[in-house]
Formats: C-alpha cells, sequence, structure tokens
C-alpha cells in the first residue's frame, strides 16, 4: 500500500508532478564551466501553498 504524501507546510495531500523547463539543468560543481548537457530535473510540489518536497535529477548519471 502507498502512503499518501502529505505537504509538510500547510498539510495539502495534492502534490502535482512537475518537471523545470529546458533551460533549467543541474551540473556537477566541478563540471560547471565545462561543456556538457547536465540533467534535466523533476519535482514534487504541492497544488495549495507551492512548497516542493522533492526535487531529483532525471539522469544521476552524469554525475559519476
Amino acid at each position: 500500500m502507498e502512503r499518501k504524501k502529505k505537504c509538510p507546510e500547510c498539510g495539502c495531500e495534492k502534490i502535482a508532478q512537475a518537471k523545470l523547463d529546458i533551460n533549467a539543468k543541474l551540473y556537477p560543481i566541478d563540471a560547471f564551466f565545462k561543456i556538457m548537457n547536465g540533467s534535466e530535473m523533476s519535482a514534487e510540489v504541492c497544488t495549495k501553498c507551492g512548497y516542493i518536497l522533492n526535487m531529483r535529477a532525471l539522469s544521476p548519471e552524469k554525475f559519476k
């Protein structure tokens, strides 16, 4: 049974899946000035107050 997520800020249980647009990518600090593709990000966002519950790199292998 999957536990329903709840916003720790306002208690809302309506959590939306979101993805940052193509220009908002995450890069390793040591590769910031190198040419690389980076990783797109996904997030879980409270639909009531906008609090970000979780943020994740969609291509974690790029950080090895």
